[in-house]
């Protein structure tokens, strides 16, 4: 309560912003005159910090949306990366795939990739704004005139957005197992070596199906739920590879015998 921490220095609550989250939370509640203070965060001086709608912190925006606490992310990303593809394209006339496909994994895909595991979209909607960048992306690269999105995919040597968040949690999970990052949800405790089945994730995380469905189905597909599953249907052969060279073209092998086909 003193905002003073002995290994970080002074925390200067004046600069703290808080975000309130309801499952429900009616107009009418909004308009009682002590709705403020009791969705206020109080700091050691007395002071109120009265919520705001959406933080910022280190590229992520998180907001207390009822559309999900990452939908104005996933909507400002796209839309910032559906611009820088048109400033390409209006800036570079070579249209050949070598040179498109290098200011593509160089300055768009990043945009649409930062920290995709805290934000990874659960909606069908989500998923097509963050892949339709790709695909209007590819369809204006030479010599892919009439194919359509999955066959650019393939001359192109791409996966698909989604397929990549796929890859990426796979690959923490991994690192999170060998102690190469922090276990940030808890997980590990929850790997067990199986002789048939190879290291599992046992003790999946259960969700309560409330009357507010939307909320239920993110909580579903946030990484601290979805990672065991995703885990889970690795084969042996993958799940117990040693180190992360092997996992990863282990890995591509499995991935590369689903077909690789996202809502668009």
């Amino acid at each position: 309560s003193s905002g003073i921490n002995a290994e970080y220095g002074v925390l200067h609550e004046s600069k703290f912003q808080v975000l309130s989250f309801s499952l429900k939370r009616s107009a009418l509640l909004k308009e009682l005159p002590f709705f403020a203070e009791v969705s206020a965060y109080i700091i050691s001086n007395g002071d109120l910090i009265h919520p705001v709608p959406d933080v910022r912190d280190l590229g992520i925006q998180l907001s207390s949306s009822r559309d999900g606490p990452f939908s104005r992310h996933i909507s400002q990303i796209a839309k910032k990366a559906s611009l820088l593809s048109g400033w390409v394209f209006s800036v570079f006339r070579d249209r050949s795939p070598g040179v498109m496909l290098t200011l593509y994994k160089a300055l768009i895909r990043p945009i649409l990739e930062y920290c995709c595991l805290v934000w990874s979209p659960s909606s069908t909607g989500e998923i097509q704004a963050i892949e339709n960048v790709q695909r209007c992306f590819t369809r204006r690269i030479s010599g892919m005139e009439g194919a359509d999105y999955w066959e650019r995919l393939r001359r192109l040597n791409l996966m698909s957005l989604q397929r990549r968040r796929q890859r990426y949690a796979l690959i923490h999970i991994w690192k999170t197992y060998h102690g190469l990052v922090p276990d940030s949800t808890g997980m590990k405790q929850d790997f067990d070596s199986d002789g048939r089945l190879g290291v599992q994730l046992k003790n999946q995380p259960k969700y309560i199906q409330k009357a507010d469905t939307k909320r239920a189905n993110q909580l579903f597909n946030s990484f601290g739920v979805q990672a065991y599953s995703l885990w889970n249907k690795l084969p042996v052969e993958v799940n117990t590879c040693a180190t992360l060279e092997s996992f990863k073209s282990a890995l591509g092998v499995f991935l590369d015998t689903f077909h690789d086909r996202p809502p668009t």
